[in-house]
């Protein structure tokens, strides 16, 4: 989850800084990108990002359901389905699946052709 501060982005010349490790990083024929090696937009970031409070984005809800608690997914500004069991897929936990479907607009002719639970 990235939440970005444009003024601070621009005022510290972010793009730039971007472009110049992306382009070593094609000409070391993509060496940064590496598992285990920190691609260019890490190296772009170094020391301009700050932690996010846990509770303003709630993560893993496709990993998970038993262990998060409700009141904390209501005060989440951010639900993350991240993980394999996402809501609209058939193995979605049943328990997370009203915080996908108060979203979804289920009567749109394309969401209905995806088969997407509900």
């Amino acid at each position: 989850m990235n939440v970005f501060d444009l003024e601070a982005w621009r005022k510290n010349n972010i793009t730039t800084i971007y472009h110049e490790w992306l382009k070593q990083s094609v000409d070391s024929g993509l060496d940064l990108m590496q598992p285990g090696v920190l691609p260019p937009a890490l190296l772009a970031f170094e020391g301009q990002v700050q932690p996010i409070d846990p509770s303003w984005h709630v993560a893993g809800l496709g990993y998970r359901t038993a262990d998060t608690r409700k009141e904390m997914v209501e005060a989440a500004a951010v639900i993350h389905f991240s993980g394999p069991a996402k809501p609209w897929l058939e193995i979605g936990f049943p328990e997370v699946r009203r915080l996908w479907n108060r979203h979804v607009n289920i009567s749109n002719i394309f969401i209905r052709k995806c088969r997407i639970m509900g």
